[in-house]
């Protein structure tokens, strides 16, 4: 990938005040930084991504540092410009509805669109400057999306070499097949009307063990969603379902039938179809997830050697800035 020097002003961006904080003038606070091409690469923009790798970062598990985000920032930044720059080269244009949807959810996030005016100005910048900087975002993406996506394929051996390099993608936790019988519960129902209702799901829970087929029960007394396809609840795992119904399908083997459950739905009595134990799905049962996985990784690296390419032939300088001044 790009390789960009930036120890000239790593240390001045890493001291510049974030958006929440007091910051000195206008000029200082956001000055240029770089050029790409001769394109002006301004102080916020940075900054605005370096809040985003750190955020992905933290979500991530990872502690970081001003000094070790800004690189990667940076290089983010570089990028973008260079991608925008080959979309208007091919005559590509940003979608208008895109960008603002960007912009509307950045004010989601600072808590309005004044908030997050009073947020870039704090930083130097301002919501025109923002605006630039989403254009250039969709127009990489657009760029990707229709001048690079659709020369990549993957074939089979393609598929078959991403699945057996990522097996973490395809791995699963213990999980059951079940199906349930319910029987809600009405909100504010009195005590001899749950009563009557517990009673109901008992009299299922005995046709059941009585050796009446679960899913006929299902589709006869069900009141739940999932009556009309036999009260079939699929694979999940422990803790994707309620407390309740997780510790009973656990519990139980193959063909088990269990006690009745209460949960905040209602009465249940479940039935174990399948155990699956822990481990790596086959490749038939996720193909298609495995074959949009290979494209997307295809995709980003026909991206980065294009990058590459790109950032032999640009012009990438550095600006020199004079340190910002210390804040109390």
């Amino acid at each position: 990938m790009i390789r960009v020097v930036l120890i000239a002003f790593a240390t001045w961006l890493a001291a510049v005040p974030v958006a929440a904080q007091e910051a000195p003038p206008t000029d200082a606070r956001n000055p240029v930084v770089m050029r790409v091409d001769g394109q002006p690469v301004y102080a916020a923009e940075i900054s605005m991504v370096m809040q985003n790798v750190q955020s992905q970062l933290r979500a991530q598990g990872q502690a970081s540092t001003p000094e070790e985000v800004v690189p990667i920032a940076t290089q983010r930044v570089v990028e973008q410009k260079l991608l925008a720059a080959e979309a208007r080269r091919f005559g590509l244009e940003p979608d208008p509805a895109r960008v603002q949807q960007l912009l509307a959810s950045a004010e989601r996030q600072a808590g309005g669109r004044s908030r997050l005016a009073d947020n870039l100005a704090a930083g130097g910048s301002n919501l025109a400057q923002l605006e630039d900087m989403l254009t250039e975002m969709e127009l990489a993406r657009v760029y990707i999306e229709r001048q690079i996506a659709p020369t990549v394929e993957v074939d089979e051996a393609d598929v078959e070499a991403f699945y057996a390099a990522h097996p973490q993608l395809f791995s699963h936790d213990d999980a059951v097949r079940a199906r349930h019988i319910v029987f809600a519960i009405p909100d504010g129902a009195d005590d001899d009307t749950v009563a009557s209702i517990r009673a109901q799901a008992e009299a299922a829970r005995e046709r059941a063990l009585a050796g009446e087929d679960f899913a006929a029960l299902a589709e006869e007394l069900s009141e739940g969603p999932t009556a009309e396809r036999g009260g079939d609840l699929g694979w999940f795992t422990r803790e994707s379902v309620e407390p309740e119904l997780g510790e009973a399908a656990f519990a139980l083997g193959v063909g088990g039938i269990s006690p009745v459950l209460r949960t905040k739905w209602g009465f249940h009595v479940l039935k174990v179809e399948e155990r699956r134990p822990a481990g790596v799905l086959a490749l038939d049962e996720v193909r298609g997830k495995a074959t949009t996985l290979a494209r997307q990784d295809a995709i980003a690296r026909t991206v980065r050697e294009l990058l590459e390419t790109l950032s032999k032939s640009a012009r990438i300088e550095t600006v020199d800035v004079p340190a910002p001044a210390p804040t109390e």
